[in-house]
């Protein structure tokens, strides 16, 4: 009997093992027959990333913020997104949708290791967008120390409402270049450019109130000039580490360059006009008895103008300057006319002394060689990017297709 029921009950374990089997089979098919989704947000964030490696702003930027609304990453990883879409919509010149995203940024991660970067690119968008004010209210509330202000100062301008300081004034001034700033030195030249700089702050705030600080073009062109002085200021950086310039290196560059610190020759010259090539010798008498028309100004070596009267002739100048004094010149035809002249006075060409153009041959030879560190900055940084022009005129191309 006892083995008869271990017979019953090992068959009835059997059958339940059975069964369990075949549910787990069947709920490992019907697992498997769940479709996956065709894109997922891991696709979603490749494909946006791989947009903007392919420098297609606009459309990497649609691909992030298609990202950020399904919000499938937690608040750091989407803080640092809406950061980095910022930073697109920067280079985009859209600085609305900028700073909306660096302010989601912010909100989602108010303490991210870019803090210091973001807190500077809001301050930058809210320039671009003319609001000086929230911009300076922006950058005194997320400065830790704030500029003391001075009890002393004085107030040099009111403009309305708006009070602008000595020192302002005397920041605006500091800022120009050097040769403008000491034309600033006495109280009137002064006073005149204060006016001229009030009159251009009007004139801004107006164009502001017409909304032209919003135009596209104007923000790229205020872009462009930023460039150019950020690469004014690397280059000069460059140009101060790698130049250098020794005594012997400028007397070496004003003996190779000899030909471009000289005196050329010159002549004064008289001059009588022919009526035919057959009086030439009554002509040439009348040249050396004094009865010739004087040219007052030096004729020189490398110009063609002889006079009003004349007119410019390099054939001419070329045969005065073979000439001695007191030689004439053979007849030459300068226009309808032919002239004859007597060589009053001469110059020979003559070098100067090095130390009488010392400062102008090393001006030179400077700008010549930051020339070639300039150049050499550019080379270097197509060659680190592997740069490859393609870029063809469209002249070019229409010929190409005929």
């Amino acid at each position: 009997m006892k083995k008869n029921l271990k017979v019953i009950l090992t068959i009835i374990i059997l059958i339940v093992l059975v069964g369990l089997l075949f549910f787990l089979r069947n709920l490992a098919g019907c697992a498997n027959n769940i479709q996956k989704p065709a894109w997922t947000d891991e696709m979603q964030l490749g494909y946006a990333n791989a947009l903007l490696a392919k420098g297609l702003y606009a459309n990497a930027a649609q691909e992030f913020e298609a990202y950020i609304k399904r919000g499938g990453s937690d608040s750091k990883d989407l803080a640092s997104l809406c950061y980095k879409l910022g930073n697109i919509y920067m280079d985009l010149k859209e600085y609305e949708k900028a700073l909306a995203n660096f302010y989601k940024s912010e909100l989602l991660n108010p303490d991210p290791e870019y803090k210091q970067d973001l807190n500077q690119k809001i301050v930058s968008a809210l320039e671009s967008l003319g609001l000086s004010q929230q911009a300076q209210y922006e950058l005194e509330s997320r400065t830790s120390v704030k500029p003391a202000v001075q009890s002393s100062e004085r107030i040099a301008v009111r403009i309305g409402k708006r009070e602008i300081s000595n020192d302002e004034i005397d920041m605006v001034i500091n800022r120009l270049p050097e040769q403008v700033k000491k034309g600033l030195n006495n109280n009137d030249a002064k006073l005149k450019f204060i006016r001229e700089y009030v009159a251009t702050e009007v004139l801004y705030e107006k164009g502001k109130k017409l909304g032209l600080d919003k135009d596209a073009k104007i923000r790229g062109a205020v872009e462009d000039f930023k460039k150019q002085l950020v690469l004014q200021v690397l280059l000069g950086d460059e140009i101060r580490k790698e130049l250098k310039v020794t005594p012997e290196d400028i007397l070496l560059y004003y003996k190779a360059n000899k030909d471009k610190y000289s005196i050329p020759a010159a002549a004064k010259v008289s001059f009588l006009e022919l009526s035919e090539p057959a009086k030439s010798d009554e002509v040439s008498a009348e040249l050396k008895n004094g009865k010739g028309k004087k040219i007052e100004q030096w004729i020189q070596k490398g110009s063609a103008f002889i006079s009003e009267d004349i007119g410019e002739s390099n054939e001419a100048i070329e045969n005065i300057l073979k000439q001695e004094k007191g030689a004439i010149v053979s007849p030459v035809k300068i226009g309808n006319k032919l002239y004859m002249f007597i060589v009053d006075e001469k110059e020979p060409e003559r070098g100067k002394p090095f130390e009488e153009v010392k400062v102008q041959v090393e001006s030179e030879y400077r700008a010549q060689k930051e020339q070639q560190i300039v150049q050499s900055l550019l080379n270097k940084a197509l060659e680190q990017q592997e740069v490859e022009i393609l870029y063809q005129p469209k002249i070019e191309n229409e010929k190409a297709a005929k």
